[in-house]
């Protein structure tokens, strides 16, 4: 019952399309998440390949441990490539702390990177560690979509956290 109260909180403090004054945040929800094409049953699945769909990375990496979610993205987007570097990044949730200094190191690397992370209510701690992740300096734009998140490093956009419903 608390996952069903804490969905109908999230829900009442996120906006949609309308409440974004963002640019980039704008597009990106209107014409990726909001489009139409239905991937998958799962939200979280489905959201993840609107984003592959919507900024077409050339590249997409994996934290270990995550290889059936990378055959299926291998069955949507074949040409896919998975070799390094990566311009975008899978996370399948938010274990240990030890997670954000890897993402910083990612960010460092590649500031036009993105990373997607499933599962960021998972647990407490997934809870705890994804506010610190979206208070940390290297990380400029996040977008919380309650099972999901991501990160942007974009150095050029002011420093934005987005609660959006999809």
């Amino acid at each position: 019952m608390s996952n069903a109260f804490d969905y109908l909180r999230f829900w009442f403090k996120a906006t949609n399309q309308h409440g974004i004054h963002s640019p980039f945040i704008y597009r990106f929800v209107t014409k990726g998440l909001y489009s139409k094409h239905k991937y998958s049953r799962s939200n979280s699945l489905n959201t993840f390949f609107k984003c592959i769909d919507y900024f077409k990375p050339n590249s997409l990496g994996f934290e270990k441990g995550n290889e059936l979610i990378r055959c299926k993205v291998k069955e949507q987007f074949p040409s896919l490539s998975f070799e390094g570097p990566f311009d975008m990044k899978y996370y399948g949730g938010l274990e240990t702390e030890s997670q954000i200094s890897a993402m910083e190191d990612y960010a460092e690397q590649h500031p036009e990177g993105i990373i997607f992370i499933d599962n960021v209510r998972k647990k407490s701690d997934s809870k705890e560690i994804w506010n610190k992740l979206i208070l940390a300096d290297f990380v400029i734009v996040s977008v919380d979509l309650y099972f999901g998140g991501l990160l942007f490093f974009h150095k050029t956009q002011a420093k934005e956290h987005f609660k959006i419903r999809i």
